[in-house]
């Protein structure tokens, strides 16, 4: 069983996949989280210096210690996404979602004709040729996972055709730029935020389509989210949960003169 066949199994069964995002560039990261017991890797292209090859490094890493990788690409651009399509990794999270549109395109930069447009010239995907391109084209579409991430109210408003769009695998928020379209900018626990992500939430959930959440770890915020019924969640990540402990042990050590 594959990884996606792991998580799509757990999902099946309403249980809850737990990860974290990946920024630092070293792989060890995504090695200790899955020795840690995470469900998967939220390997960041968007907004951390990483290149190509580290977050090639990260899904060979998190697969080594039985984590599936997902990646979040820069932008919504096929021209982008295809090179990291290719290092095959379980998900692919793709950004900014404002529209159908933009869901469509998601969509069409990930498959192959004639379900999208992506261009043919897999490696890994084929395990360097040991499998045909008939078999790895019969079986890609469920070996990597498109996951939109809704992060405009116009997508919210719209959310109910945008989860029409085939080929979606799952549906991620972002909260943070969802916010500042509200003009609610940096206000991603507002009760207008957490309408509009609880919206979304729920359209999914009632389609059958796994949901999921992103977002800093708090006890007390999460349940909620959790209750609900969502599929999987993203809590903090490497950079913020070293920063909360090396704070928090500064702040003892100083206390101690």
């Amino acid at each position: 069983m594959n990884h996606v066949e792991k998580i799509k199994e757990k999902w099946a069964n309403k249980e809850l996949c737990i990860g974290a995002c990946v920024a630092f560039t070293d792989a060890a990261v995504s090695e200790l989280y899955g020795e840690a017991g995470y469900d998967f890797v939220w390997i960041d292209l968007e907004h951390s210096a990483m290149s190509l090859e580290n977050a090639l490094n990260h899904v060979r890493a998190a697969r080594g210690a039985g984590a599936a990788a997902f990646i979040r690409v820069p932008s919504n651009d096929p021209v982008l996404v295809k090179p990291i399509l290719e290092l095959h990794p379980a998900g692919v999270i793709v950004p900014r979602i404002g529209s159908v549109e933009d869901a469509e395109q998601a969509v069409v930069s990930c498959r192959y004709p004639p379900r999208g447009g992506r261009g043919f010239g897999p490696a890994r995907g084929t395990r360097f040729g040991d499998i045909g391109g008939v078999e790895y084209l019969d079986a890609v579409d469920d070996q990597i996972m498109v996951i939109p991430q809704i992060e405009h109210i116009d997508a919210v408003n719209d959310i109910e055709a945008i989860l029409d769009v085939p080929g979606i695998d799952s549906i991620v928020l972002g909260p943070g730029d969802l916010s500042a379209t509200m003009g609610l900018r940096g206000q991603g626990g507002h009760p207008d935020v957490v309408a509009a992500v609880r919206k979304v939430l729920q359209a999914a959930i009632d389609r059958g389509i796994p949901a999921g959440q992103s977002c800093g770890f708090d006890a007390e915020s999460v349940r909620p989210w959790v209750d609900m019924g969502i599929s999987w969640i993203s809590c903090d990540g490497d950079w913020i949960s070293l920063f909360k402990e090396a704070k928090q042990v500064a702040g003892a050590l100083k206390a101690m003169r």
